[in-house]
C-alpha cells in the first residue's frame, strides 16, 4: 500500500467530502437540482467520514444551520441517488439516520449504513425538523469510489508489528495519551492474528489528533475494555512513531509503519477482527460505544456474554 501523510486541514464535523458538495432542496419528485440556486442560505450537511467506496458503509455527518449551528434531533430522514446523468439523479435507498451524542462536548453526528452499489457522484439528501419546527431538506453531493483507501468489511488485516510495551521501556514513547492504558499495548496486530484472537483495533493520537476526537475516541475503548477484555485483544496505534519529540508541532512528525500497512486517509479509525483475521467492523472518526457494541454483538466477538 502506498505511504501516506496524516496531516489534516480540516475541523471533524466541518469534513465535507469533495470541493463539489453543496446545498440544494431535494425537491417532492426525488430528484436533485444541480442548478437551483436558492433565494436563502439552507442548512448543510457536513460529513465526518472521508472513505467512501462501492460497498456498505457507516455514513457520519452533521446538519448545519446557517446562524444556528447543529440540528440534534432524534432522527432524520436519509435519501441516496445515483447521477446517471445531471438531469435525473435515481433514488436508490431511503434511510434513517439516527443522531449519536458524542460524550463530551454535547456534540454528535447522525450515522446509518448506506449501500453504494456503483462508482461515481451520488447525491445525499436530508429531511428534518429546523430548531424553529418548520420541516427541511438539503442535500450534498459525494464521489463514490470503486475501491476504499482503508481496508473494508471483508478484508483480511493486515498483520501490522506495531510497537507493543514489551519492546520499550517507556510506555510514553508510543503513545500521546496522557493516561497510558498498558493492556492496549501489550500485543502487536499480527501477533494478535496468528494467535487467532479476535480484536479491536484504535488508530489514533489522542494528543495531536486534529479532529478533535481521538482522545474522547479512546476513553470510549477504554470503557468498551473493561466490560469486554474477556472476548477481544483490544490495540492501540498511535499515528506518529516519534510522539516525544512532536512537543505540539507534528510538522516533523513520522507516521507509524503500521498506519502506512493500512493505508488511512484521516484518523481516529476502529476495526473490528475476528479470530480467523478478517475485518467485520469499520468505524471512521468518533464511534459511540453504543455503536461499537452493537457490531461487537452482530459479529459474535462477545462469547463471554
Amino acid at each position: 500500500m502506498k505511504s501516506i501523510q496524516i496531516h489534516f486541514y480540516v475541523s471533524f464535523i466541518f469534513l465535507i467530502i469533495l470541493s463539489v458538495s453543496c446545498s440544494q432542496n431535494v425537491s417532492d419528485n426525488s430528484e436533485i437540482s444541480l442548478n437551483e440556486t436558492p433565494s436563502i442560505q439552507k442548512a448543510r450537511i457536513a460529513f465526518a467520514v472521508s472513505d467512501l467506496s462501492v460497498g456498505t458503509h457507516r455514513l457520519a455527518f452533521g446538519i448545519i444551520e446557517p446562524g444556528i449551528g447543529a440540528v440534534k434531533n432524534e432522527e432524520v430522514k436519509l435519501e441516496t441517488f445515483f447521477f446517471q446523468n445531471d438531469d435525473r439523479p435515481l433514488l436508490k435507498e431511503t434511510l434513517a439516520a439516527k443522531f449519536q451524542s458524542w460524550p463530551v462536548g454535547g456534540k454528535g453526528v447522525y450515522t446509518t449504513n448506506v449501500t453504494f452499489d456503483v462508482p461515481g457522484k451520488w447525491g445525499v439528501g436530508v429531511s428534518f425538523k429546523s430548531t424553529d419546527g418548520t420541516e427541511e431538506k438539503t442535500s450534498s453531493v459525494i464521489k463514490v469510489t470503486e475501491k476504499s483507501q482503508a481496508p473494508s468489511i471483508g478484508d483480511k488485516a493486515f498483520p501490522s508489528n506495531n510497537t507493543t510495551a514489551n519492546l520499550s521501556r517507556d510506555i510514553s514513547s508510543i503513545t500521546t495519551d496522557s493516561t497510558p492504558y498498558k493492556p492496549f499495548y501489550e500485543y502487536s496486530i499480527a501477533e494478535s492474528i496468528n494467535e487467532g484472537k479476535a480484536i479491536l483495533i484504535l488508530f489514533g493520537s489522542p494528543a495531536f489528533c486534529t479532529t478533535g476526537t481521538c482522545g474522547p475516541q479512546i476513553d470510549i475503548v477504554k470503557s468498551l475494555h473493561s466490560d469486554f477484555s474477556e472476548d477481544l485483544v483490544f490495540i492501540h496505534v498511535e499515528i506518529y512513531e516519534n510522539p516525544t519529540e512532536l512537543k505540539g508541532d507534528i510538522s516533523n512528525a513520522k507516521v507509524v509503519q503500521a498506519v502506512k500497512d493500512w493505508n488511512l486517509p484521516s484518523e481516529p479509525w476502529i476495526f473490528l477482527v475476528d479470530q480467523k483475521g478478517v475485518i467485520k467492523g469499520r468505524f471512521e472518526g468518533l464511534a459511540t460505544y453504543q455503536e461499537i457494541e452493537i457490531a461487537l454483538i452482530k459479529n459474535n466477538f462477545l462469547i463471554s456474554k
